[in-house]
């Protein structure tokens, strides 16, 4: 067995009802908070709990309920104005992957100086070298998809570059992280679709990296069997906080999978193509998905096999070579099950465009693709592209 290490930082509050241990649970970790959140939260009430509970314990709170999908640079310097002008100390990111990359991202530029694209690639701080430890983020997640409420990363877009990296330190692990599937019950078919879909992703790419190990995949395949059992409950019946709780547990255990083994050439090309045409991004991975796994296959057999097996293709009467050359066909099956089997096309992509993503994932995603166990050249960049349009 392979020597590795892991460590997990954040403390995980997970369950159904646990968003109301959130004000007891952030006392210790400031005195002034700012909420980043959405409209969406405030509509459903999740932001005035939220809030309520942080004074109910004392701290003092700041909102700003105007992140968008895919938040840009230009929105987080606004937020590190805020956060200064109010001499807040924290922050809580509610919502899905935006809002709590989002706090994170604040919470860094506010401690370290400089503007958010100081941090990104081709910025003066990009290395992230002497990175002071970021004010503390407290993550309550309400949807199940991103994991970033265990993950050292926050994705933040450059439209001026039309680039979406994910950057990634220690100091951008949330200190405390609410899980409450009760906070998913209200997600509409589609969002429930494209973050469960990216879940699968997630423990996909875990699972078919370099750097995995004996612990990364037991949670990959764990999460991957969770999304394939109960992903289409939640999806026809929303109500069922049973099957959203596996499927948020699914998405934490997910989150850690990628934070030790990380993603693979999938998220590497596809985060180029949300920047370039702000797709979701769970979409933006099943447009390249397939086509990758026809690519790569055959660089480990038993694990692509072990893919197909665990997407439920049908294998009886093939070799272990035939089921891992299937798992392409296997992963387009089941995108058509999860109503997400698009093309490039769909997400606005031309072949024109491709040479501009390439550039864009070599340039900002390039530790991903190099972590897939099979190399991908630009020229491989460029054919998982075509093929997909």
């Amino acid at each position: 067995m392979k020597t590795f290490e892991f460590q997990i930082p954040t403390r995980v509050i997970f369950g159904a009802g646990s968003l109301n241990q959130l004000g007891e649970a952030a006392k210790e970790i400031g005195t002034k908070t700012l909420v980043i959140s959405d409209v969406v939260m405030r509509k459903m009430g999740y932001l005035d709990r939220v809030c309520d509970q942080l004074r109910g314990v004392g701290i003092g709170v700041v909102v700003d309920d105007h992140v968008m999908p895919n938040p840009i640079a230009s929105y987080i310097d606004d937020m590190v104005r805020l956060f200064q002008d109010e001499e807040c100390d924290s922050l809580v990111g509610l919502g899905g992957g935006s809002a709590m990359d989002a706090a994170k991202a604040v919470g860094l530029v506010a401690k370290n100086g400089g503007v958010m694209v100081d941090y990104m690639p081709g910025g003066s701080r990009a290395d992230m070298e002497n990175i002071l430890p970021a004010y503390p983020v407290v993550a309550v997640t309400t949807t199940a998809g991103t994991g970033s409420e265990v993950t050292k990363f926050a994705v933040i877009t450059n439209p001026e570059t039309r680039e979406k990296p994910g950057i990634g330190h220690e100091s951008l692990f949330a200190k405390l992280a609410i899980v409450d599937p009760e906070l998913t019950l209200t997600l509409s078919k589609r969002v429930t679709e494209t973050t469960g879909v990216d879940v699968l992703f997630h423990g996909m790419e875990a699972y078919l990296s370099k750097p995995a190990t004996p612990f990364t995949d037991l949670l990959a395949i764990e999460a991957i069997e969770l999304v394939m059992k109960y992903l289409g409950t939640v999806i026809e019946e929303p109500q069922n906080l049973h099957a959203r709780t596996r499927i948020s547990y699914a998405n934490t255990i997910a989150g850690v999978a990628i934070v030790q083994a990380t993603t693979v050439a999938i998220h590497g090309l596809g985060q180029a193509i949300g920047g370039a045409t702000n797709a979701a991004h769970g979409l933006t991975m099943a447009a390249i998905g397939p086509a990758f796994l026809d690519f790569s296959y055959d660089a480990n057999i038993r694990k692509y096999a072990k893919v197909t097996r665990l997407l439920g293709y049908e294998v009886d009467g093939l070799s272990e070579e035939e089921q891992a050359a299937r798992s392409g066909d296997a992963l387009r099956h089941v995108l058509k099950q999860f109503d997400s089997h698009v093309t490039l096309t769909d997400l606005g992509v031309t072949e024109e465009l491709i040479p501009e993503l390439v550039d864009s994932a070599y340039k900002t995603m390039q530790g991903c693709i190099d972590a897939s166990l099979k190399e991908v050249s630009r020229e491989d960049a460029m054919q998982i592209y075509r093929v997909s349009l």
